[in-house]
């Protein structure tokens, strides 16, 4: 492979020497180049459709996005070692020099063998042997540099280039970095160079890759013949650093270190402590306290001789001693014992810290805390229930006077403020031990550990970062009470020497990273399956896309990850299944999302990624699935199932219907049956009483009633035959037959009522009644009412029409029908018609639903006595 780019649509083309590949994301293509013996060498991009490559021999093609091969220019460009494209002008690097095809030509632009191109936005930089040679886009020579040059390179941000085993990095806004094993560049033999999208640089050596994350780290190795171990750091106000070293100290100043020992006028061995104050720098040593001035080093007498000065400040116009004896301060020219003074228990001060309000905290071996605030010293031997002591917490750094951070060797880092405490575990920094601890400008608390170095940033215990190094200084173990947070430098010493952090630009925002779906996997399936139930499948990733899963198939992990070399291990993400939730679920550092038993619908899985500390990046990976319903929830299922159902329960209720009809009409036909059973039953009892009167007239020997009684009779049987079959007969039948009757009855008995029939003008005489239903109340008013009377009764028959009602009334003036029970009871009378009546009215409210009413009422007089009966009966007025 001799080439490898990605052109405008996305696709990645590969050069080999036999043609060339490309690779649209799904589905991979060979265009084998023309001729058998061509063997090309490079290829560039020539416009968004078209691919250059060049062969051995100097032969040139475009190659389209199909794979045709046109020949470029008929004349050689010799062996060619890279091409590039610029405004489509081909510029060859080739054996035999640097050459350009333009106007269908190939002219030489300068001679020697050029082994690289790099195209900028106004310069051409070609990498010749020993040399790099600056063009612009005419041809004309700008400028050379001689060197052993190895790689050049360029991008929007960057401009790299090797030469002389040294690193040199100029970024877009000029500022230039040279690197080389002397300030942090691991010592090999390095081949090339490469910048990504994420300002990480590469370099490609003889021994493999080296990776530099950061460009805001410089380290200082080099710092002293005996070690290069740092014990105490400090800044001044030039920016000039200052270290303790074993031997001596040293002085950091334009990127350079010059070392102080004894060989060169320090005879004072090891510097645990240093701080500048009053223009000079001061230096807490195993043999007392020095001072460095324009002067040289002078020594400064301390109350006990030269005990150790383990730590010292700068503050309120005051140089704060930590020493064995005690706390004590420098100022105008004298040291004052403050603890002593201030009656604080004796005890060594290992560390000051000061607060961001101007209070000041000691930490002792023994007695705790001394704090300085408002004024006055206060000893605290335990804070929030926590016994402080140095075998606790191995460092601290105040915030201000009711806040604090300590760090511990074993169990992390604590933080005490007014509202409580609160502890950061061990593993959160990777067991490190806390060794040092400094507080920043925008609360950022910066821990350096026998692991490295951790911030906390801006004081939020949820965001926890590991600071990358340097290549080759991962791991470097900090040294205690040497880390310093000074304006835009973090300062750091280690085993190895100084370590120093542009807080400016490792604070600046970076590229986000960008975020992929890696995998998905489905389970409770066979073999992931998953690729059975897709369309399409994703481009590059070639996962399945637009997957239609069964209901059953619905336990589904998604694997996702940032595409960043840059802070990896402090990337975090959050994931959420729209459809499911719109919820986002935090996973930290963990790149796997599960979501088991997911019910059927369409679902987008969304995944965003961050720096730990910064803002979420815009939704970078959407999966769309879909959970199929299972059969018996689909909508033609449910439709058919619907429609099944309607249709039995409308059979089932047609048939009930039909039954209960049936059943309906077989009831009618027995009440019919029943009706006309009970209405034959009264034609033998009227015509018993009709035979029983011609007896009398017979008996009293008297033709001619007899005969006209007869004739009636006769006319009457006509009129109940013709309608005792009938459910229903019209009013004006059931008139006829009850004046033919009532004649029978005047005739039988002469002289005992006169009667009255009145209609309603109103009713049509199709208004149906059910037959012989008035004439038993008819003949209960003569027998039992009218005859017992001594003088002529009066019998009154109404037909009325009230709204749906037919109501007829047959009222009589007789003896009442107290009177009457007691003459029948008298006689052991009993009365078949009145019971068939009644059984008669039973039948018809079971036919007519409840509708017929019959009431009897017994009329009185004045004085209380009877006045006679009066028999109302309702019915539904029907049309016959």
């Amino acid at each position: 492979m001799t080439s490898l780019m990605e052109d405008a649509h996305g696709n990645i083309w590969v050069t080999l020497e036999q043609g060339v590949l490309k690779f649209d994301g799904h589905h991979q293509y060979e265009y084998t180049v023309p001729g058998s013996n061509s063997r090309l060498r490079s290829a560039a991009l020539y416009d968004s459709l078209h691919l250059v490559v060049a062969d051995q021999a100097g032969a040139m093609w475009l190659v389209d996005q199909n794979g045709q091969w046109d020949s470029l220019v008929a004349q050689s460009a010799g062996m060619v070692n890279h091409l590039q494209v610029k405004d489509q002008k081909v510029w060859i690097a080739a054996k035999k020099g640097l050459k350009v095809l333009r106007d269908n030509a190939i002219h030489l632009v300068d001679s020697g063998e050029v082994l690289k191109l790099v195209a900028g936005e106004k310069e051409l930089y070609a990498l010749f042997r020993g040399e790099l040679r600056v063009y612009d886009y005419s041809g004309q020579h700008l400028r050379t540099r001689v060197a052993q040059w190895k790689d050049i390179f360029l991008s929007e941000d960057y401009g790299l280039a090797l030469a002389n085993g040294e690193l040199t990095i100029r970024k877009q806004a000029g500022k230039l970095i040279k690197l080389s094993d002397e300030n942090g560049l691991p010592q090999q033999d390095y081949k090339g160079c490469y910048a990504d999208d994420n300002g990480v640089i590469w370099l490609f050596s003889n021994k493999g890759l080296v990776k530099l994350e950061s460009l805001d780290w410089r380290t200082y190795t080099d710092l002293g013949s005996a070690s290069s171990q740092v014990f105490g750091i400090c800044q001044d106000k030039e920016n000039s650093i200052y270290t303790g070293l074993v031997s001596g100290f040293a002085h950091v100043q334009n990127g350079a270190a010059k070392v102080y020992d004894r060989a060169n006028g320090f005879p004072y061995g090891l510097t645990l402590s240093i701080a500048a104050f009053e223009g000079d720098i001061w230096l807490g040593t195993e043999n007392g306290l020095i001072r460095k001035s324009e002067r040289g080093f002078q020594e400064v007498r301390t109350p006990g001789g030269g005990d150790f000065v383990f730590s010292m400040k700068n503050s309120s116009n005051r140089l704060w001693l930590g020493m064995g004896a005690g706390l004590f301060s420098y100022s105008n020219g004298r040291i004052e014992n403050v603890s002593q003074k201030n009656d604080l228990p004796p005890a060594t001060i290992f560390s000051i810290s000061e607060g961001q309000d101007g209070s000041l905290w000691c930490g002792t071996y023994t007695q705790g805390f001394f704090r300085y605030a408002d004024g006055e010293w206060q000893v605290l031997t335990e804070m929030n229930g926590i016994r402080l002591d140095s075998l606790r917490f191995s460092c601290f750094a105040a915030k201000n006077k009711n806040e604090l951070w300590a760090g511990s060797l074993t169990e992390g880092v604590f933080h005490f403020s007014s509202s409580g405490v609160s502890r950061i575990p061990v593993e959160k920094f990777g067991f490190a031990e806390i060794q040092s601890m400094a507080i920043s400008g925008n609360g950022s608390v910066w821990m350096g550990t026998n692991k490295g170095i951790y911030e906390i940033r801006n004081g939020n215990p949820a965001h926890i970062i590991k600071l990358p190094y340097v290549a080759g200084q991962n791991g470097q173990s900090c040294t205690p009470q040497s880390i310093a947070a000074n304006r835009d430098k973090l300062l750091v010493g280690t085993t190895e020497g100084l370590q120093v952090l542009d807080l400016d630009g490792f604070q600046s925002k970076k590229p986000e990273p960008e975020l992929i779906l890696t995998d998905i996997k489905l389970f409770l399936g066979q073999n992931n399956s998953l690729p059975e139930y897709a369309d399409d499948s994703l481009r590059f990733t070639l996962l399945p896309a637009e997957v239609r899963l069964p209901h059953d198939l619905n336990f589904l992990s998604f694997n996702f990850s940032g595409l960043t070399e840059y802070q990896k291990e402090n990337l975090q993400y959050r994931y959420r299944l729209r459809g499911q939730s719109d919820e986002w679920t935090v996973a930290g550092s963990r790149r796997e999302a599960v979501f088991p038993n997911i019910k059927p619908g369409e679902y987008t899985f969304q995944a965003q990624v961050s720096r730990l500390g910064e803002a979420w990046s815009p939704v970078q990976v959407e999966y769309q699935f879909r959970i199929l319903r299972p059969v018996w929830m689909r909508w033609w299922f449910i439709t058919f199932t619907v429609l099944l159902l309607g249709g039995l329960t409308l059979a089932f209720i047609m048939d009930r219907v039909k039954r209960v009809n049936h059943r309906l009409r077989l009831e009618n036909a027995l009440l019919e049956m029943e009706r006309k059973a009970l209405r034959l039953q009264m034609n033998p009892h009227f015509i018993f009483n009709a035979l029983d009167s011609i007896s009398s007239f017979i008996f009293k020997k008297d033709p001619e009633k007899a005969v006209r009684y007869l004739n009636n009779f006769a006319k009457l049987m006509r009129l109940t035959l013709e309608s005792s079959m009938e459910h229903l007969h019209p009013v004006e039948t059931e008139v006829s037959i009850l004046k033919n009757y009532l004649e029978l009855e005047k005739l039988r008995f002469q002289g005992k009522f006169e009667y009255h029939i009145e209609v309603d003008d109103e009713m049509d005489y199709d208004v149906g009644i059910p037959p012989m239903l008035i004439q038993p109340h008819v003949e209960n008013a003569i027998l039992h009412g009218l005859k017992p009377l001594e003088h002529s009764g009066k019998l009154d028959i109404r037909f009325i029409l009230e709204d749906d009602l037919l109501i007829v009334e047959v009222e009589d003036n007789g003896i009442g029908r107290k009177r009457a029970r007691e003459l029948n009871k008298r006689k052991d009378h009993r009365s078949m018609a009145t019971q068939i009546n009644r059984d008669r009215l039973r039948l018809l409210r079971v036919s007519m639903s409840e509708k017929v009413d019959i009431t009897i009422e017994d009329k009185l007089n004045s004085d209380g006595t009877a006045a006679g009966t009066k028999v109302v009966i309702k019915l539904p007025a029907e049309s016959i």
